[in-house]
């Protein structure tokens, strides 16, 4: 419910200003959140265990009935599943035959095209930026985490495992910078991308390309050479973002998909 006021700040007088009753989010559609957007990212495959009850608790600082009243509702919506015994726990389901198929994914990216081109570009702005910060700002811990990336990516065994170590990969290049703002912006690029990498035709030869640039990124972190990093990390986002540019171009010329008959 809107609230209206026409007394404006200091005193001063506004036609009529606006507000909105502020609702604050319950600890467990936080929970939910947190965890939906791992995997939307990638991060928590299907198939994977959540963290033990008691381990979430600690991560989140939150009670059991917190991280139960979650797991119970990302049940509800068919996100995850809980086994019990002894090699029981919350698992990402797998998708089934319900799931989007490939054609619904395809009408989906040209739906949301003009949205993912935007993060295309800011992409391009804003990722070498956060790889020249880096240089100044990776603690070694953070250092550490990057090459062990490079090695995860280097022996994924499927083109969904690889997907899951880039994306890491690129997320940890934010946290290297210690400034929420570019690690937030660099998720929410993440996530509206995705979708559309999910669909290039991924090959031997484009993993190890995207192997050596990552490890190209990270020698230039690790030597403290912000343009050189800047540079690597450019050079690097340009391919994906063309073949990205070149998909949407592609999908704009198909037939639309007639997924419902007309009836006469």
């Amino acid at each position: 419910m809107a609230l209206t006021s026409s007394r404006g700040l200091a005193g001063g007088s506004v036609d009529r200003a606006e507000f909105a009753a502020i609702v604050q989010p319950r600890a467990h559609d936080f929970v939910v959140e947190q965890i939906r957007r791992q995997i939307a990212l990638g991060i928590i495959r299907p198939g994977a265990a959540l963290p033990p009850e008691r381990e979430l608790m600690k991560l989140f600082g939150v009670g059991r009935a917190t991280i139960q009243s979650a797991i119970g509702k990302l049940e509800t919506e068919h996100v995850v599943e809980t086994r019990r015994g002894r090699a029981g726990g919350s698992f990402v389901k797998a998708p089934t035959s319900d799931a989007p198929s490939l054609d619904f994914r395809v009408v989906e990216l040209r739906r949301q095209a003009g949205s993912i081109l935007d993060a295309v570009e800011f992409r391009e702005v804003l990722e070498p930026l956060a790889a020249a910060v880096a240089t100044t700002k990776a603690k070694r811990t953070q250092l550490r985490t990057l090459e062990e990336l490079c090695e995860k990516t280097s022996q994924a065994s499927d083109d969904a495992e690889f997907m899951r170590w880039d994306t890491a990969f690129h997320l940890a290049v934010g946290e290297a910078t210690s400034n929420r703002f570019l690690c937030n912006s660099l998720e929410a690029i993440r996530l509206e991308l995705n979708p559309a990498l999910q669909l290039l035709p991924d090959t031997r030869v484009w993993h190890d390309l995207s192997n050596d640039e990552h490890r190209q990124i990270v020698d230039a972190i690790k030597s403290k050479d912000a343009e050189k990093a800047r540079h690597a990390m450019a050079a690097h986002i340009s391919h994906a973002n063309q073949s990205i540019r070149s998909l949407i171009k592609s999908l704009s010329k198909l037939p639309a998909y007639p997924f419902v008959k007309a009836t006469e």
